[in-house]
């Protein structure tokens, strides 16, 4: 699912996580159904909702983003991935 050679480039996590933070860098916060809708406008096609929660899943592992009552939020942190710390 990160990077699979049997889809398409654009269902890849790296490739929706970058279209996600692109447009979480613009707005810091903006609800979960607002998101999946611009996400949309950006690829120009629809993409099942599951691939854009994994995207948002991996984000969250990665301590990029934080979801509250529905609203998603960018965090401007740098990762340190050698020693999987956020500083």
């Amino acid at each position: 699912m990160i990077i699979n050679v049997e889809r398409e480039p654009n269902l890849s996590l790296y490739y929706l996580g970058g279209i996600l933070l692109s447009i979480l860098k613009y707005k810091k916060a903006v609800s979960i159904e607002d998101l999946i809708l611009e996400t949309h406008s950006c690829l120009d096609e629809k993409v099942y909702v599951d691939f854009i929660y994994y995207a948002l899943d991996w984000l969250f592992l990665l301590s990029l983003i934080t979801i509250e009552e529905g609203t998603v939020y960018y965090e401007n942190r740098k990762i340190n991935s050698t020693q999987n710390e956020t500083f």
